[in-house]
C-alpha cells in the first residue's frame, strides 16, 4: 500500500504540474526530447530544485527524460548528440574507447569495461549495442561505480548509460587502410552497418572484414646471434614479429517493445579468424673435426648451420566463435526487472611446426662422413618437420535475473534495493598432439550458481530537509554467495558511504571483499610448445632462443580479495563541464592466479621446476603456464580533471540551447556559429606494489627492481590525456600517454646487469572532416553527402621505450623491433551514411 500511495501521489503531482504549465513552455516541450516538460540545464542535476531570484516566479521541475537513469546519484558527465559528434567515432565501441579516461576506474584490478546500460536498463551482452552508430545516440551519461549497485552489479566499475533516439534509420559503409611509416605490413577494414529504430524498436546488423599482412624481423632490422655461421641465409626473413591474419565478423541485434513497458532483445554474433606466423628455420650446431675431408683449417671447427632447403617453420591458427543471447526488460509496479541468457561456442586449432630429429646428421658430420659436406648450401634440406596440433573447444552459457526498485521510504528518501540471481556454465576441452600422437588433454567444466543483494539507504538529505546541516549521506551494502561445481562455496561482500557535505562535492568510500576462482582457461588451456622464442636471460645477460610452454595449470587455487576505495569528485559551480577527481585504492589478495612472470633470479629461485638449463648454464626452456602467488598488495592514487566547453555561440543561441530548444539545434554540432572542446588529464601514482610468491621467500617490490609481468616493470608514475576540438565540421582528437622510468634488478650472485627501462611519451592524433558541413563540396560531388574523411596517426613521434643494461647497451631481446614492432602507424578512413 505504501508503494502504491507513493506512485499515485507522484502521478498526481506531475498531472498538476502539466495543467499549470504555461502554453509557451508546453510548446517548447513539444519540440524537446520525447515530450519532456523542461530539459534540465546542463550544469545542474536533473530533478534538483532550482532557486528562484524572484519570489513571484513559479519554478517547475521536470520529470526524468526518457531513457535516463533515475537515481539520487547524479551523472559525473553527460554528452549531448552534438558533443558525441565531436569525437568523430564510428560506433559505440569507438566512443567508449575515446572516453577511456572518464570511464576508467582506479580499482586496480584492470581490464574491466564499465557497466553498460541502454536507455537506463541492463543489457544481456555488449554485442547488443557495440556496433550501433554514434548518430543513433541522443545522450550519454557516465556515473560513478556506486550506481552499479542499483543495477545488480558490484561497485567496482563505472556505469555508462546510452540513450538512443526514438526514431532513426541509417545505412553506413566504412573503408579503412593503414600501415606503419616504417613500412613492413598493411592492414585494412571493410564494414557495413544497418540501423533502424522505430518507436523504440531496434534492428542493427554489422558486417566487417579485416585483413592484415605479416611483418618480419628483417623488416625491422632485428639482429640475431644464433644465425648461420657461414652467413648463407638470414633467418630474420623467415620469422614474423606480427603474423598475417584475416578476420570476418557478423553481428546482429533485434529489439521489440512488446507492451506494458517490456522489451525483448535477441542478438547473435559469428567471427572467423585465421593467422599465419613464421617461426624461423630448422638448423643444427656441430663440430667439424680437423680430420674431416671437408675441414677448412685442419682443426676442429664449431659451426651453426640453418636449413633453408627444409622449409620454414610455421604456426597456423584458426578460430571460430559464435554467440547468441536474449534479454527481457520491463517494469512491475515501479520495480525494474531484467532476464537475460547467453551462449557462446569457440573452437580453435593451432598447428605448430617443430624441427625434426637431426641427431643422425650431426653424428655423421662429427664422425667425418665423406658423403656429407657440412659447408654445402643445401645441408639438411631433407630434414622433415614434426607438426604439433593443439585443439580446444570452449562453451559458456549463462542466465541472469535481476529486479531493482524501492521497497520503502525513509525520511531522507527511498531505499534502493536490487536482487539478482545467476547461473552460468563453462566447458573447456583441449588436447595436444605431437607428430600425430596425443601428449596432453583436458576436459574441464564448471557450473556456478550465484545470488547477490545490493541496498542503498539514505541517512540524511538536503533535498528532504533531514539533518541537512550534515549534507546528503547514504550507505550502501552488498552481499553475495556463489556455489561452484569445482571450488565449492565462494562469498562476496561490500559496504560504502556516499556523502555530499556541500553542493557539488561528493565523497565516496567503499570496501569490497570476495573469493574468486581461476578461470577455466587458466586451468585447462591446451598445452603448446613454441620453439625459438627470443628471451633475455637476466641471470646470464644473454639473449637466447628457447622453447616456451604455454597452457593451463589444473593446480591453481581460489583467490581471496579485499579492496578499499576513497574518492572525491568536485564540480565547481555545479557544472559538469568542470570536474576534479581524486581516487585512492588499496588492494590486497591471497592465492592469486597469475601468468608466469618474467624470468628474474628471484622468480627462478621461487619456481626452479619451471626452468631448464643446459650443462653450461644457458637457458633452454621455460614452462610459462599460470602460477599462484601467495599474496599481492597494491596501493594507488589517481587524480585529474576534466574540462569541456563551447565557443563562438551568440547569447541567443546559447540561451536557447540551455533552455532545451531541441528543434533549434544544428544537427551533429555542425552549426557555423560555434564549436566544442574538451580536455581530460589524469595522473596515476603507484604508491606500493608488492608480491609474496610463497612463505619463506623474500617479498618482491615491483616498484624497486622486481618484476612479475611479461618483462616490463611497473612504473611509479603514468599520465593519460584525452582532448579535442570540433568546429564547423572539422575535428581534432588527441590521446597521449606518459610512462615513467623503471628498472629490473639483475643477480648479485652471477653478476648480471640490471635493466633500465626509459620513460616513454606517445601521442595519437585523429583529424576528421564531416563533409556534410562543406556545402560547396557536396553540391559539386553529391556522392560525398553524408560522408566523413578521417586521418589517424598513432604514436606520432614514433616513440619506443629504450631498455639498456648497466653498460648502456640494448640487449638483443629488447631491440626496438621487439619492443614495438609497429611504431608510428597511419590510417585513413572514409565513412559514408545513406
Amino acid at each position: 500500500m505504501r508503494i502504491r500511495s507513493f506512485f499515485l501521489s507522484s502521478a498526481a503531482a506531475l498531472a498538476l504540474g502539466a495543467a499549470t504549465l504555461p502554453a509557451a513552455a508546453q510548446g517548447m516541450a513539444a519540440d524537446g526530447d520525447d515530450g519532456a516538460a523542461v530539459e534540465a540545464p546542463e550544469d545542474s542535476e536533473a530533478g534538483r530544485p532550482e532557486e528562484a531570484d524572484d519570489e513571484n516566479v513559479i519554478v517547475i521541475t521536470a520529470g526524468a527524460v526518457r531513457g535516463t537513469v533515475v537515481s539520487d546519484i547524479p551523472p559525473q558527465l553527460e554528452l549531448t548528440e552534438e558533443t558525441i559528434a565531436s569525437y568523430g567515432a564510428s560506433s559505440i565501441e569507438d566512443l567508449l574507447e575515446a572516453l577511456g579516461p572518464q570511464t576508467g576506474s582506479a580499482r586496480g584490478r584492470g581490464g574491466g569495461m564499465p557497466v553498460i546500460l541502454l536507455n537506463g536498463q541492463r543489457i544481456g551482452s555488449f554485442r547488443e549495442l557495440r556496433d550501433l552508430p554514434p548518430e543513433a545516440i541522443e545522450r550519454v551519461q557516465i556515473f560513478p561505480e556506486e550506481l552499479a549497485l542499483q543495477y545488480g552489479y558490484r561497485p567496482d566499475q563505472r556505469v555508462v548509460n546510452f540513450i538512443l533516439k526514438d526514431n532513426f534509420n541509417q545505412l553506413s559503409a566504412e573503408l579503412e587502410y593503414g600501415q606503419p611509416t616504417a613500412g613492413g605490413f598493411r592492414s585494412g577494414e571493410v564494414e557495413a552497418t544497418l540501423t533502424r529504430i522505430d518507436d523504440g524498436n531496434r534492428l542493427n546488423i554489422d558486417l566487417e572484414y579485416q585483413p592484415s599482412t605479416r611483418l618480419t624481423e628483417a623488416e625491422r632490422g632485428i639482429v640475431r646471434d644464433d644465425g648461420d655461421s657461414l652467413g648463407v641465409v638470414d633467418e630474420t626473413d623467415f620469422r614474423t614479429l606480427q603474423p598475417s591474419s584475416d578476420t570476418f565478423e557478423a553481428n546482429a541485434s533485434w529489439n521489440r517493445q512488446i507492451g506494458g513497458g517490456t522489451g525483448l532483445t535477441l542478438s547473435g554474433e559469428y567471427s572467423h579468424e585465421e593467422s599465419e606466423a613464421l617461426q624461423g628455420l630448422s638448423g643444427a650446431s656441430f663440430v667439424v673435426p680437423g680430420s674431416s675431408p671437408f675441414s677448412r683449417t685442419g682443426e676442429d671447427e664449431a659451426l651453426r648451420r640453418l636449413f633453408p632447403g627444409a622449409g620454414v617453420l610455421r604456426r597456423d591458427s584458426s578460430t571460430d566463435a559464435a554467440q547468441a543471447g536474449a534479454a527481457l526488460n520491463g517494469n512491475l509496479s515501479g520495480w525494474q526487472w531484467s532476464l537475460s541468457g547467453n551462449y557462446a561456442l569457440t573452437e580453435q586449432t593451432v598447428f605448430t611446426d617443430r624441427q625434426g630429429d637431426t641427431d643422425a646428421l650431426v653424428a655423421a658430420i662429427e664422425a667425418g662422413d665423406p658423403n656429407i659436406d657440412p659447408f654445402a648450401a643445401d645441408l639438411g634440406s631433407g630434414t622433415a618437420f614434426v607438426t604439433d596440433r593443439a585443439e580446444s573447444t570452449s562453451q559458456t552459457a549463462d542466465v541472469t535475473a535481476t529486479i531493482a526498485g524501492s521497497p520503502l521510504d525513509l525520511p531522507a528518501g527511498p531505499v534502493s534495493l536490487s536482487l539478482s540471481t545467476a547461473f552460468d556454465w563453462q566447458d573447456l576441452e583441449s588436447r595436444t598432439l605431437r607428430g600425430g600422437a596425443p601428449i596432453a588433454s583436458s576436459d574441464l567444466s564448471r557450473s556456478r550458481g550465484n545470488v547477490r543483494a545490493n541496498a542503498d539507504l539514505p541517512i540524511t538529505s538536503v533535498r528532504e530537509g533531514v539533518l541537512d546541516a550534515i549534507g546528503s549521506l547514504s550507505v550502501n551494502l552488498t552481499a553475495g554467495y556463489s556455489e561452484l561445481s569445482d571450488f565449492g562455496g565462494l562469498t562476496e561482500y561490500g559496504y560504502g558511504l556516499r556523502w555530499e557535505p556541500v553542493e557539488d562535492l561528493v565523497l565516496l568510500a567503499s570496501v569490497i571483499g570476495e573469493e574468486a576462482a581461476p578461470t577455466v582457461a587458466q586451468l585447462g588451456d591446451a598445452v603448446i610448445v613454441t620453439p625459438n622464442v627470443a628471451t633475455f636471460d637476466i641471470a646470464t645477460g644473454n639473449t637466447v632462443f628457447i622453447d616456451q610452454i604455454t597452457g593451463g595449470n589444473p593446480d591453481l587455487l581460489a583467490e581471496s580479495r579485499r579492496d578499499l576505495k576513497l574518492s572525491l569528485n568536485w564540480s565547481p559551480g555545479g557544472s559538469r563541464e568542470q570536474q576534479l577527481t581524486f581516487e585512492y585504492v588499496k588492494n590486497r589478495s591471497e592465492d592469486v592466479s597469475s601468468a608466469f612472470p618474467a624470468l628474474t633470479p628471484a622468480i627462478e629461485a621461487a619456481f626452479p621446476d619451471r626452468v631448464v638449463r643446459g650443462a653450461d648454464g644457458n637457458l633452454l626452456s621455460i614452462d610459462a603456464r599460470p602460477v599462484t602467488f601467495s599474496e599481492v598488495e597494491a596501493e594507488r592514487l589517481r587524480y585529474g580533471f576534466s574540462l569541456r566547453g563551447e565557443f563562438g555561440q551568440d547569447e541567443e543561441e546559447e540561451g536557447g540551447r540551455r533552455g532545451g530548444r531541441g528543434g533549434g539545434r544544428p544537427p551533429f554540432g555542425r552549426g557555423p556559429d560555434g564549436g566544442r572542446w574538451n580536455l581530460s588529464v589524469f595522473h596515476n601514482w603507484s604508491l606500493d606494489e608488492t608480491v609474496l610468491i610463497r612463505p619463506g621467500v623474500d617479498r618482491l617490490d615491483l616498484l624497486d627492481g622486481d618484476v612479475t609481468g611479461s618483462g616490463a616493470p611497473i612504473s611509479r608514475h603514468t599520465v593519460e590525456l584525452e582532448g579535442g576540438v570540433f568546429l564547423g565540421g572539422f575535428g581534432l582528437r588527441a590521446n597521449a600517454n606518459y610512462t615513467g622510468k623503471a628498472r629490473v634488478d639483475g643477480s648479485d650472485i652471477t653478476g648480471s646487469s640490471d635493466l633500465y627501462f626509459g620513460d616513454l611519451f606517445t601521442l595519437d592524433l585523429r583529424l576528421f572532416a564531416d563533409l556534410d558541413s562543406q556545402q560547396g563540396l557536396t553540391e559539386a560531388v553529391p556522392f560525398l553527402k553524408g560522408s566523413r574523411l578521417s586521418l589517424d596517426v598513432e604514436n606520432v613521434f614514433g616513440g619506443i621505450r629504450r631498455v639498456e643494461n648497466g653498460a648502456g647497451e640494448v640487449p638483443l631481446a629488447y631491440q626496438p623491433g621487439y619492443v614495438d614492432p609497429v611504431g608510428r602507424f597511419v590510417e585513413i578512413e572514409f565513412r559514408k551514411t545513406f
